[in-house]
């Protein structure tokens, strides 16, 4: 997805379902562990074995995270440290996988009454510095500050944090929109950047495939970001199909950002 002039970077996607009566996951954890265990030999436990809250597993295929308890069930995938922004693919790997831990969970669980189907996406916009993420934001034209309210303050507008919920026809969409820092990439090998291959006698070629190796890194990882948080739901869902609500959702997430550049 391309808005304003900049690519989108998928960082990171969850599907969450509510229920009601899920309780008998007291009585059923071990019984529901053993059937995915069993058919998707895929999960494994995390944090050695699961307790009375929450039971957590991980998929040794695509690194997809996947909890359930007495009142809901989640799963999430994440971009890696370093690695490529999340594709369509995986989304619909990761849709796949949804739809079958799902269908283990309402069986084992006997499920029937559900209060609230999600899906949440995170999109990043690499930018050099938080001012310019913060600039690129208002420049979607999404919303603006009033004059008025830059008057009674006799200021100009630095850092904006835009929400708002929105109904459609099927579903609603809750859409943050502001400008990060992040925190957890600052590191990224900035002293290979500074190395100049005409500077060693050897090995010049692997020095400049390193720094490459960073920059794209750096491309796929920003310091600086404008962050697109999209939150897709139905509350009170009459029929529960984790593929067609994941798909459904990402298309109407896209579409509907893509607007303005059409």
């Amino acid at each position: 997805m391309v808005l304003n002039g900049k690519n989108s970077i998928l960082q990171r996607f969850v599907f969450e379902l509510r229920y009601r009566y899920g309780l008998t996951y007291l009585d059923r954890c071990g019984r529901t562990i053993n059937s995915i265990m069993r058919d998707q030999p895929e999960w494994l436990i995390k944090g050695g074995s699961p307790d009375p809250q929450n039971a957590a597993l991980v998929s040794v295929r695509n690194g997809c995270n996947f909890n359930f308890s007495g009142m809901k069930l989640d799963t999430s995938m994440q971009q890696p440290s370093g690695g490529e922004p999340l594709s369509d693919p995986e989304i619909r790997e990761f849709a796949e996988q949804t739809e079958i831990l799902t269908r283990i969970v309402i069986d084992q669980l006997g499920l029937s009454e559900f209060t609230r189907i999600g899906f949440r996406a995170w999109y990043l916009f690499a930018c050099n510095s938080k001012e310019e993420a913060e600039r690129w934001i208002l420049d979607l034209g999404y919303y603006d500050v009033s004059a008025k309210f830059k008057t009674a303050f006799e200021g100009e507008v630095e850092t904006t944090n835009f929400t708002v919920i929105l109904a459609s026809h099927d579903r609603k969409f809750r859409i943050a929109l502001n400008g990060v820092e992040n925190q957890a990439q600052l590191n990224l090998g900035q002293e290979i950047l500074s190395v100049r291959a005409s500077g060693l006698p050897k090995d010049q070629k692997e020095v400049l495939l390193k720094q490459m190796k960073v920059r794209h890194r750096m491309l796929v990882n920003p310091d600086f970001a404008a962050m697109i948080d999209v939150d897709a739901f139905q509350e009170d869902p009459i029929s529960v199909d984790p593929v067609d609500f994941i798909k459904t959702s990402v298309e109407q997430v896209e579409n509907g950002l893509s607007t303005r550049e059409s």
